[in-house]
């Protein structure tokens, strides 16, 4: 076997949890994957700042690297031009992306070192290397969310609060990140994207290989618990995410402005909803949602919570209402693993790979088809435990941890020829050992 045919590198910006964002959750899921295939795999966190914290322990035998430093303390007056014309020359690469330098240095140094090895680049700063690393390299770029889609939607969000029309530093930064996307996808070997609707975007773009990966949930086996459904009457319905975060922002204007001033005064005694996330009364977002909630005492901010778990025990139904740049995917997953029915509109859902409304999660996009929803569960109407059984067993098909590692060892070995002597998932690829840690500058 060539040298580092069995390693993979992951470069990434934050560490692989059981908790915490989704983006958090989706490099655990990456990780594990890659362990499962018996692959030796580095984490090189690159940041600004040092980050407190480690990997999550039950990964066992990473190598943990972190490296901290700054990019060059000022760039070129082209990187400025070329980013506010747009144009994704590397000098304005490095304008965009401070840490560029530091990337392709690791980068490179490792190459070096064992250029059959997979070079796994988590999320679009480290996917800024792409278009300047060896032809021969078995690199990929893991996309959790396009940066155009999240800045033009915060854009949008912005200027709808603000009653204005987007600055001019707003109409670049969309432009440049646009182009910026385009140029990492035609040069990436491979793209695996948690949004299965990314795979025919990037496809247009030119990109050479892009396939959907699903995500798993860390405590998957975890056993459902017998749930006492509307105790005393009452639907309990719970709203995970930061408020202040953009879908989570969305999906609570959504219920706060359409759908809780016109429930009945015998509904607002019948429904509660159960707000868990980081609410940060500073942030300009989570003032709004606060003042909203204000009103209505059946409305609950919980605020950071170390596990959710017990929340999806004690609930009837997840509510996911975004009504703009899908992002709450992960909650839907992870309802599903934990037999929680999800009440989802049509965007807060896109991007699950073959689910189906109606059958693994009830869909409703209007003010009057929530108030319907609501309606049949509180008479009965509704079967919420056969509804959570049927989103349980579209985890288990779909998005179990054999299913990860299966879908990823598929496209490691069509898209990159990468040879696996091991197919099935080595469950001894997690223990409660700590990954070994080192850092440099």
């Amino acid at each position: 076997m060539k040298q580092g045919a069995n390693k993979v590198f992951m470069f990434l910006d934050a560490l692989p949890q059981k908790q915490g964002s989704g983006a958090n959750l989706r490099i655990y899921s990456n990780v594990r994957a890659y362990l499962d295939l018996g692959f030796a795999v580095e984490l090189i966190l690159i940041t600004k700042d040092s980050v407190e914290g480690h990997a999550s322990g039950d990964l066992k035998n990473l190598v943990l690297t972190r490296v901290v430093g700054a990019g060059p303390q000022s760039s070129s007056m082209m990187g400025r031009l070329m980013f506010r014309a747009g144009w994704p020359q590397k000098t304005a690469i490095e304008y965009y992306v401070q840490q560029h330098p530091i990337i392709m240095r690791e980068i490179g140094s490792r190459f070096q070192q064992a250029p059959e090895a997979i070079f796994h680049l988590e999320g679009e700063a480290m996917a800024s290397a792409l278009p300047w690393l060896s032809k021969g390299m078995k690199s990929l770029w893991s996309l959790h969310d396009l940066p155009s889609t999240v800045s033009e939607a915060t854009t949008r969000i912005a200027c709808d609060a603000e009653a204005r029309k987007p600055t001019l530093a707003e109409i670049r930064e969309a432009r440049f990140t646009r182009n910026a996307e385009r140029l990492f996808a035609r040069h990436a070997p491979l793209v695996l994207c948690i949004a299965d609707y990314d795979e025919t975007r990037l496809r247009k773009w030119g990109c050479r290989a892009v396939d959907y990966l699903p995500l798993s949930i860390p405590d998957e086996d975890r056993v459902l618990t017998t749930k006492r459904w509307l105790p005393g009457g009452k639907l309990r319905l719970l709203h995970l995410g930061s408020v202040g975060h953009l879908p989570s922002y969305r999906s609570l204007e959504f219920i706060l402005d359409h759908v809780w001033p016109r429930l009945s005064a015998e509904a607002h005694q019948q429904v509660v909803l159960n707000v868990v996330g980081t609410a940060d009364p500073e942030n300009q977002r989570t003032k709004r949602i606060l003042s909203k909630a204000a009103p209505y005492a059946n409305v609950i901010f919980h605020g950071f919570v170390p596990d959710v778990r017990p929340y999806y025990d004690e609930s009837d139904l997840q509510v996911v209402a975004s009504t703009d740049a899908s992002g709450l995917r992960t909650r839907t997953i992870e309802s599903f693993a934990y037999g929680l029915p999800v009440l989802s509109s049509s965007v807060g859902a896109r991007g699950i790979g073959r689910v189906v409304a109606g059958r693994d999660f009830i869909v409703a996009d209007d003010p009057a088809e929530w108030l319907s929803v609501f309606t049949r569960i509180l008479n009965g109407v509704e079967d919420l435990p056969g509804l959570a059984l049927r989103a349980r067993k579209f985890y288990d098909e779909n998005n179990s941890r054999q299913a990860v590692a299966e879908s990823l060892a598929n496209s490691l070995k069509r898209h990159l020829d990468v040879r696996l002597d091991r197919f099935e998932v080595n469950s001894e690829a997690a223990d409660l050992n700590q990954p070994t840690s080192r850092t440099s500058s």
